[in-house]
Formats: C-alpha cells, structure tokens, sequence
C-alpha cells in the first residue's frame, strides 16, 4: 500500500445481500487491528443508511481475535429509523463467530446552542513524521510493519513514553499517508481508525515499566467515538488522550481529536484489558 486511499479501497466492506458486506484486511500482522474493524463496520452502515443522515455517535465491543487471513462477514441490522435519528447494529463474523459488535447512531444536520473546550496549547507539529520503524506494538511480530506504517497513518508524538511513571496523559498528532479526496466518508473512516491508535497505550503511562507489552497481557474490550465536525485527516490532528483510572485488571482511556485551528473533531474512550503477566 502506497497511500490510506489505498488501504481504504483494500477493507472497504463489498456488499453480498441487502444488509450483508464481506470485507478482507491487510497483512501482514498476528491479530486484526481493532481499528480497521470499527472503520469496516461504520463503512458497512453508511451503505444502509440515505444521504441526509450522518453517524454522530458509535458504541462497539471486540468479543474475540479476528484473523487476518480469512474475510470478514458484516450483518447490518436496521434497528431503528426516525424522522431526526436512525441507528444500525452491525456485527463482524468469522467462522460463524461473532468477532466485534457495534452500534451506531445516525442524526440529520441541524442547528443548536454550542461550548467546547479549548484545545492543549501544544506546539505546532513539524512537517515530518516521526520515525517508528523500530516500534513493535500488540499485534506485530519482529521485522512485520509496525501498524502506522501498515495502515499508511503518520505520527509525531509530543509526549515520549518513559520507564518510570509518568503523568497519565499521552498526546500525538496524526494523519493520513498522501492526499485524500473530497469525500466526507473517507475521512471519517481515517479518523475512525486513528482513533484505535495511543488509546490503550495511554494506561501504561502512571505504570513504572521499560516495556508493557512483555510485562502486560493488553487488549483493547471496548470502543466508543462521538462525532462532531468534519475535519481534514491527510493534515495533522492533535490525539490528546488521558487516562482516569486503572484497577481490576483494567484501564480507562478518553480522547479528544483536534484540528490544527482548535475545532473538536471527535471525542473517544475506551476500555483495555491491562493484566499483569505471571512470571
């Protein structure tokens, strides 16, 4: 893959019945990305729903490892279609098994009172990415692509992660490898997927540990985005994530994606598996 307008044409779900898609992802990596399942299962939806509507929110869970090598079977289910909202469940399968499950709320545009945060006062990012050629993450083995690379995503972090406890906010910037079209549905599928990176790696931060893969058994249990602007992915997006609160074996993220001039793009949280490996 030379560009993500690449990788999107590779995932994208093709549709087999009137609410049934299959779709295929890239390799080579050990387990599915989480975040190219979320983006496949949103393009899927898309396809069910008119013109008019646009997914402002989506609730989904990762049930089970998705291998790589085979399709992916999604069933979209029209659960609901109002006058203002319609929501669509659509659940991925492999081998007859249920692999992730999401829900996910469509809305018309209207008008309405509005507040937001003000964006980190961060330092502008710097016209190339970092080089991650030597990080290995979850799902990757020595001498595969790191999944930056794999899913053509740039990054630059701006906080470093340390082997001592450190405060638990993590924040990089992100964007697509080449150009993309003027096409809203594309860069909704980027933000999707970028959304699944820096998340769950996020809780590792307040922990004292040279290397949390090897000293954590990790994996990412749910996923939620709230959509709310439009924004540009093939340009950097600031990814300002934290982390609340870890206990019971599991870590609370949130995320707040940022345009370069400050709009809030989307906020997210999610839930990770954080178990410490028996010696």
């Amino acid at each position: 893959m030379k560009d993500f307008v690449e990788v999107v044409e590779h995932i994208a779900p093709r549709k087999t019945g009137a609410l049934t898609f299959v779709g295929n992802s890239l390799m080579p990596q050990s387990r599915i990305f989480g975040g190219q399942v979320v983006a496949q299962c949103l393009m899927a939806a898309n396809q069910t729903v008119g013109p008019s509507l646009e997914a402002h929110s989506l609730h989904a869970y990762f049930l089970r490892a998705g291998d790589p090598t085979i399709p992916i079977e999604f069933d979209v289910d029209p659960i609901r279609d109002g006058r203002s909202f319609s929501t669509r469940r659509v659940v991925a399968r492999q081998r007859g098994e249920a692999i992730f499950n999401t829900s996910i709320s469509y809305h018309v545009d209207e008008d309405g009172v509005s507040h937001c945060f003000d964006m980190p006062n961060i330092a502008a990012p710097k016209n190339q990415a970092d080089d991650l050629s030597t990080f290995v993450g979850l799902t990757t083995k020595p001498g595969d692509p790191n999944l930056i690379d794999l899913y053509q995503i740039e990054r630059q972090r701006v906080t470093h992660y340390l082997a001592e406890a450190q405060p638990p906010i993590g924040r990089s910037w992100f964007r697509t490898v080449g150009s993309l079209p003027d096409d809203k549905a594309i860069h909704q599928a980027a933000l999707v997927m970028i959304s699944d990176y820096s998340l769950l790696s996020t809780v590792f931060y307040p922990q004292a540990s040279s290397n949390p893969f090897k000293d954590f058994m990790a994996a990412s249990l749910d996923h939620a985005i709230w959509f709310h602007h439009h924004g540009k992915m093939d340009e950097w997006v600031l990814y300002d994530c934290d982390t609340p609160r870890a206990g019971g074996g599991r870590g609370l993220s949130r995320g707040f994606l940022w345009s370069q001039d400050g709009v809030l793009l989307a906020s997210t949280a999610q839930e990770s598996l954080m178990r410490l490996k028996r010696r």
